[in-house]
């Protein structure tokens, strides 16, 4: 019983990090987007695009979008947590 008890705390516990990891990657894309957004707003060849366009937010993005992809299915399907 004690057993159960700790492996149920315990799938609980990643079950939860895993959560507080897919809000985070969230908070990240949104400010991605937003920044993508802003950089948009400026003329090609601007000296502050270009800037911000060094920082390839666009591959970035890509990648927190696949990282959310995989949170949001280990959550939805958690096969064993």
């Amino acid at each position: 019983m004690e057993r159960e008890e700790a492996e149920f705390r315990a799938a609980n516990k990643r079950i939860v990090t895993m959560a507080e990891e897919l809000r985070k990657a969230e908070l990240v894309r949104d400010r991605l987007e937003g920044l993508d957004r802003l950089m948009g707003s400026y003329p090609e060849g601007h000296d502050m695009r270009t800037r911000l366009e060094a920082l390839h937010v666009d591959r970035a993005l890509e990648g927190v979008n696949e990282d959310i992809r995989l949170l949001t299915d280990a959550l939805q399907h958690p096969r064993g947590t």
